[in-house]
């Protein structure tokens, strides 16, 4: 029978236990590696390459995204801002004449049938589509659906990257 703490202990061919062995961190006639391989040093350059190509190339992908959707967001805004004015100033009022005497369209020259301007309007809070959009341009459509109903429709349009982009909210109004 082995003595507790004797050299004969079945674990001894295992591990070294004097720390002025020689052979000490020697595990099953392995020596320990201590540090990294050049292969691991390249392995992991490699991914943190990846991973800045990666997030590099989604950068701009992200930034025109952002961009664009902002000037969809100030395009609502300001149809629905006008939109909000014209059905505040009441069904009397929603003609060309009035609705130029309130300061909600460039002028009573019609640009189509029942089509006004708005694009130059509220130039002093800088909520015209001119100022807040590129190649901005807004209209109102005011249609006299029934006797006592008119339908008003405001549409912004502005140009990104050449394309034509459009934002259209309507309403009726009634003679109440």
């Amino acid at each position: 029978m082995a003595q507790i703490g004797s050299t004969t202990s079945p674990f001894s061919t295992f591990w070294a236990h004097s720390p002025t062995n020689q052979n000490e961190g020697v595990i099953m006639g392995c020596k320990k590696r201590r540090g990294t391989t050049l292969v691991e040093v390249l392995f992991a350059v490699f991914l943190v390459a990846v991973g800045a190509v990666v997030v590099a190339a989604t950068m701009p992908v992200a930034s025109a995204s952002r961009a664009k959707s902002d000037l969809y967001n100030k395009a609502t805004g300001l149809a629905q801002k006008q939109l909000e004015a014209i059905r505040g100033a009441g069904y009397g009022n929603i003609t060309a004449t009035q609705l130029y005497a309130l300061g909600l369209i460039d002028s009573t020259e019609p640009i189509e049938d029942d089509t006004y301007s708005f694009s130059n309007t509220d130039l002093a809070s800088l909520d015209s589509p001119t100022l807040v959009l590129p190649s901005g341009k807004g209209y109102v459509s005011v249609e006299q659906l029934d006797l006592d109903l008119r339908k008003v429709v405001v549409k912004v349009e502005w140009d990104w990257r050449g394309e034509k982009r459009t934002v259209t909210v309507g309403t009726t109004v009634a003679n109440l």
